[in-house]
């Protein structure tokens, strides 16, 4: 529950510095941290201003949950409202159509869901030849830090989508959610 704290105030801190500071996350810190992992495609993307930040809400159309509760909708802070425009560093813009895996954290505070580690928690879905599924996640450009603060280079996760699924019940607490659900692929 410490590290979900921790990495939460990272992302906090991550959206009001000008430049942004990620700590290196490994697949496994993702997935325990997140409060739901799903498979999704990106349905729409819409911005809207939280106080002085402008979020894009982007709504997704899930195909299974791997993890939690799955929300209708996540945010990531910047994007395009009438003529005001924001960026932030490390934050993709996702395109309506898009699939993707999603390792989302939900704040209790405000009851926005964002992904976990930002651009760490959106992998990409791509179809293979042999109808596999393989999940890969572009490189970071930001400064990546380890736990001890130290910089390190990014090293973007690869994996079949039915490695992910057996790797997160392997995880899950034995008293926790039921295993995943959705396609079988």
């Amino acid at each position: 529950m410490y590290r979900v704290g921790f990495s939460a105030g990272l992302l906090a801190i991550a959206f009001c510095a000008s430049a942004a500071t990620l700590q290196q996350l490994s697949l496994d810190e993702i997935g325990d941290s997140a409060t739901a992992i799903v498979r999704a495609r990106i349905v729409s993307a819409t911005a809207a201003f939280s106080g002085p930040t402008i979020y894009t809400h982007y709504k997704i159309q899930i195909s299974e949950t791997l993890k939690g509760q799955p929300p209708a909708e996540f945010v990531l802070p910047g994007g395009i409202f009438g003529h005001f425009r924001q960026s932030f560093p490390g934050v993709p813009a996702l395109a309506p159509g898009s699939e993707h895996v999603l390792f989302l954290w939900t704040s209790r505070a405000t009851g926005l869901t964002f992904p976990v580690g930002l651009t760490q928690g959106i992998l990409d879905v791509s179809s293979q030849q042999n109808g596999s599924i393989f999940l890969s996640r572009r490189r970071i450009g930001e400064l990546m830090l380890d736990v001890t603060g130290r910089p390190v280079i990014d090293r973007p996760p690869r994996t079949a989508l039915g490695a992910l699924r057996s790797r997160i019940v392997s995880r899950l607490p034995k008293d926790g959610p039921a295993a995943p659900s959705g396609a079988a692929k």
